[in-house]
Formats: structure tokens, sequence, C-alpha cells
């Protein structure tokens, strides 16, 4: 190890390096806002979409679900404003006794009102987790009549279902921004149909169309999907982008075991959701206790880290979750158009009504076929034909609205002008640096996309715990390992980096060349120091090697100090000192 990789004097310059020319004036001051700016700016965007698309609903959706029974055929309630206006709901669904309460304990690190855990049966009912200003319980009941919460459509229900629906309020950072439904555990036999009072099924169903995420547990003792958690599964079809499995209390079994259980848990899932994609499973063990046998530790501690970072940036993708599931309601409500004026109009003016309804009826699959193929539809947008048909007998087709073209257009309209229209409205990555930041504010400027304040154990993990591991003022100097003497300087020099256009989180060469030019430095001096910025040696320079080549430079500049021959430790970001070290053979 050379005397300059340890040399503290770099450190002491590091401490000093305020960005240079390339940051922006104004930095220290503005970074005191960024967390609140970026939230309001996530919020604005949010509520714009929304205010949007309550517009496009009510003006061109809402007449045509009316008109031909959107709500009867397919048991979707009308959409109210607050739906819109709502916050990402996470659900979690699974047998009894997986993890569900657990793993929501885990992610508020606190116990919450109406908790049971247990090894037996517990939760007995669907608990909404709200934030609230104190801690109490809200009676199902309550809750569906609540004009600011967007859960009026259980109504439906019935009393015996709201019996056993309540809500948990309690002050929570992370229900600020996501809304979690606790679901109760499947159980096996008559016991899942008799024994509710309510179709479980139609209510896990009515929850996940409107869910932003649905996460699926598996016990890694209990792999057999039974009937009635296929069942459930089955009433998730149509929403499986938003389906997230979690091997959960895989640290109880060796690797060699965790192996096998893993390959049956996606064997069985594969026999059970229609989906050419592989499910997308985590594996773990996800509460707050340490892991029984440290053999995955590493494996369990990325796994976790991988599904929070799914949970922590819903809020970012709200918005658009809300779009995608209006243009899955408008393509349903346009086909359902179609298929009851076809039926209308194939019925008789005035003798053999009830015969003519019941040939169509037993003909179903052929009507769908000839409605496909006339209207150029997708296969996907038609209902379930079983139930379908079960809907038709109870009601008369000499009693169905005609279709009208004005309606069918405007529902186009929507599809193809007004709908990509609010879509250009969203950061995209054909944006420009500075349409970027119009579109998102502050928030595009943090370096931050996630907005709920997920769990970060390092304990549990078999790990010395880290107590300034959730410090957001960086890690220490007596921290060799995390410590970076740059912490300060990347986050003044961000918004410089992110006006440089960087693509995919990295400069492209040119650019990266332009930037290096202009300070004036000889092209042999420049060329050793993106030796040592362009740590991965991948020709093109990330937000942490632009700040250790700026720093360089000014320190070249401004202080006359010679280039290094190898960058001292505490100027390597941390998280590619291993890097590296590898690549030299030895320590830094």
């Amino acid at each position: 190890m050379s005397e300059l990789a340890t040399n503290p004097d770099w450190a002491q310059e590091a401490s000093t390096f305020t960005g240079g020319s390339m940051a922006s004036s104004g930095m220290g001051a503005e970074q005191n806002r960024t967390g609140d700016a970026a939230m309001d700016n996530l919020t604005d965007r949010t509520a714009m979409v929304a205010k949007r698309l309550k517009e496009i609903y009510r003006k061109s959706v809402l007449p045509v679900e009316k008109r031909f029974r959107y709500d009867y055929f397919y048991e979707s309630p009308f959409l109210t404003d607050v739906e819109f206006d709502s916050k990402p709901q996470v659900m979690l669904v699974g047998q009894y006794s997986v993890g569900k309460t657990s793993f929501i304990r885990y992610l508020l690190g606190r116990d919450f009102p109406g908790q049971r855990i247990g090894p037996e049966p517990t939760t007995d009912r669907f608990t909404v987790l709200l934030n609230g200003p104190e801690e109490r319980t809200i009676p199902g009941n309550a809750l569906s009549v609540h004009p600011e919460l967007p859960f009026r459509g259980l109504e439906r229900f019935g009393v015996s279902f709201l019996s056993r629906f309540e809500g948990s309020q309690l002050p929570s950072s992370v229900l600020k921004s996501i809304t979690l439904v606790d679901t109760p555990g499947i159980l096996s036999g008559e016991k899942q149909r008799v024994n509710r009072g309510y179709d479980f099924t139609k209510v896990v169903s009515w929850f996940a169309e409107r869910a932003d995420l649905i996460i699926l547990l598996f016990d890694a003792h209990k792999l057999d999907i039974s009937d009635e958690l296929k069942g459930t599964i089955d009433a998730l079809k149509g929403h499986e982008d938003k389906i997230r499995c979690i091997l959960n209390k895989a640290d109880q079994i060796n690797r060699q075991q965790l192996m096998r259980v893993y390959g049956a848990l996606l064997w069985s899932l594969g026999k059970t959701m229609s989906s050419p994609e592989v499910a997308r499973v985590y594996v773990g063990s996800f509460w707050q206790e340490p892991l029984q046998t440290l053999d995955n530790a590493e494996l369990f501690e990325k796994e976790e880290k991988d599904l929070m970072k799914d949970l922590a940036i819903l809020p970012r993708q709200s918005a658009v979750r809300k779009i995608n599931e209006l243009v899955k309601r408008i393509r349903k409500v346009k086909t359902l158009s179609y298929i009851i004026g076809h039926l209308k109009q194939q019925m008789p003016s005035l003798v053999g009504r009830e015969k003519k309804q019941q040939k169509l009826i037993a003909d179903l699959p052929n009507v769908f076929r000839t409605i496909l193929k006339k209207y150029n539809l997708s296969p996907g947008d038609f209902p379930d034909i079983s139930n379908f048909s079960v809907k038709l007998r109870d009601v008369k087709f000499a009693d169905f609205s005609p279709l009208k073209q004005d309606q069918i257009d405007s529902l186009e309209r929507c599809l193809t002008q007004e709908i990509p229209k609010l879509m250009e409205e969203l950061p995209s990555e054909r944006d420009t640096p500075e349409t970027l930041l119009k579109k998102m504010g502050k928030s595009s400027a943090t370096g931050n996309v996630y907005n709920v304040p997920v769990p970060l154990r390092s304990d549990k993990f078999g790990k010395k715990e880290d107590e300034n591991a959730a410090n957001p003022f960086g890690f220490g100097a007596d921290n060799e390992d995390q410590y970076w003497a740059l912490h300060d300087s990347a986050e003044r020099l961000f918004d410089s980096f992110q006006a440089l256009g960087p693509e995919g989180g990295f400069l492209p060469p040119n650019v990266a060349r332009d930037v290096l030019l202009k300070t004036g430095l000889q092209k042999e001096q420049l060329r050793q120091i993106w030796n040592l910025s362009d740590i991965d040696r991948d020709g093109l320079l990330d937000h942490h090697e632009y700040v250790v080549a700026m720093f360089l430079c000014d320190a070249v500049i401004q202080k006359g100090r010679p280039i290094p021959q190898q960058l001292p430790s505490s100027i390597v970001p941390p998280s590619k000192r291993e890097l590296l070290n590898s690549r030299s053979g030895i320590g830094l």
C-alpha cells in the first residue's frame, strides 16, 4: 500500500471541497428543502393526474358504464372521486400463520391497534391500516361510509362482511404514503366457504382491483396450494403485474432444503398462475427477529432490500398505476358495449324473444367470436364467458340499450388522445434534463427515488449493528468501511451532474470529456484523472465517479496538488472499494 493512499491530508482536502465551479450556487441552503420539495412535487403531480382522470371518467366513461350496466356484469361499482385520490394500497394474501401480520408489524416498526399474531388462524377479518393522529380501531360499517376513504364499494358485500372489516389507525411515517390491507388467513375445506359468512374471493378480487401491489406469502413449511388458496389466486387474474410472492420463514431450513423448497414453490405457482412469466419470489425471514440460521444471510439481506425497494417506490408509480387501471377499465367497458349492443340487435321485434335469448346464451362462444372479428377487439378484453352467461340469464335482452357510436368514439378518443396526452405530462426516458426538471421539480435533483421509509436492518442478518446506518449526515471517519470524505460534495454536485444529461445514470464519454476539458488542465493530467475516476473501467462516469473527477481537478487547479498515483481510501466511494481492491490484489 502506498503512503499516498492513506495520507490524512487528502481526507482533509476532501472535507473542504465545495464542488468547485460545477456546483450550483446556493445549494447548501437548498439541500435543506429538497426532501419536502420532492414530496410536494410528487403530490402535485399525482393530484394533477387524478384530477384529469376524474374528468375523463365522469365525461366519457361513466355514462357508458351506466348505459350498459358495467357494475352488474363485472360486479364492480362505479368509481368515485375518492378512489382516484387515494394513496397506493398494498394487500397481503396467504394461508394462516404465514407471517402476514408480522410482516406489517416489521414494516411499521411497531404494534398496531387490533393486531393479533399467533400460529393459529388469528386474523379473522380484513384490516386496513391508515395513518392518523391517534391510535384506534374503526368499525367496518363506519369505514364504508367515510367520505374521504375509498371503501364505499364494500357495502355491496353486506353486514356479514362489514362486521369482519375494520380499520386500524395509528401515526406512522410509512402510512403517510401507502395504505396496507391485512387479510384473514386462507382456511381449508368447507370452513373457507361456510364459516366466513361472505364471499371471500369476491372481496379479495375487489381489493385486488384497487391495490397497487399484492404480496402473496408462503410458509417454507407449508407449500401446499389448497383448492381454497388456488381459488383466491384465480381471483387475482388480470392483476399478475401487481403480484409479488414471498417465501417466508426460510431461515428455519438449511441451504439444501431451501433449494428444494424454492423449486417446489415455483413448480406449484406455475401450475396455479396462468402467466407465461415466472413469478417473482422473494426469499427470507420478513420480521424483526434475528435469523435462526445464517447459512443464507447474505441472500436474505439482498432479497429483503429488493422487496423493500419495490414498496418504497410505490408513491412514485402511483400516477402511472391510476392511468393503467383506468385504461384497463375503459377497454372492458368498450368491449361490454359492443357485446350488449350486438345482443340487443339480434333480438326480434315482437315474437320469440325469450327463445332467441336462450339460444344466444347457449351460443355465447360464437357470439364472442363474431363480435371480436367484427370490431377487431382483443380476446383479453372480453369478460369470463361462464360468469357472463350466468349474469345474462337474470336479465332481459329486450331491455338492453342499443349501441351508440358517439359513446364508443368518446371511449376511443380517451384511449388514443386524452390519456396519451396525460402520459406526456409524466417523466419519461426521452425527456431532456431541463424537461425532466420541469416535470418533477426538485424531486429529480434529490437523487432519492424512495418515498416510503422502509426498515433497513443489519443486525438481524448476523452483522454488527451500525449506529450510523440511518444517520442523514452519513458515516463518521471512524467507520473505515463506509466513510466517504466526498459525501457532502456528492450532494452538492448532483444538480450539475443531472444537468449534463446522464443516460441511465452514466455520463457518455464525449460529455464527460467536454466537462473535463473546460477545466483547462492539460490532456496528460486529464488522462491520469480519468484513469483514477473511472474506477470500474467501463468508459463512463456515474455520479460518484464524476464527483471524484471534479475533486481531483479542483485539487490540482485550486490547491496545486500533484495528481496521486492511486486514490486515497477515503476518496474512493464505498460501493466501489471492493472492486478496486479485487483488481489491485492488495488493500486500499
